[in-house]
């Protein structure tokens, strides 16, 4: 989670809002082991863009 963070912190092409979303999604998922993520929702909520830069902060693979 720390290296998600610090992902987000130097991002250069994020916005203030977009760092914000994703710090306070990110700290949702802090204390959870396991975490199942309906993407379609996501993306019609915040967009490609924003779920793409979601998942590589966090290093994981989706399918």
């Amino acid at each position: 989670m720390k290296n998600a963070m610090m992902k987000i912190d130097h991002d250069p092409n994020l916005s203030d809002d977009e760092r914000k979303v994703l710090v306070r999604s990110l700290r949702k998922l802090e204390h959870m082991n396991q975490y199942i993520f309906n993407t379609v929702h996501m993306k019609k909520i915040y967009g490609d863009v924003f779920v793409e830069r979601f998942f590589s902060s966090l290093d994981v693979q989706r399918e």
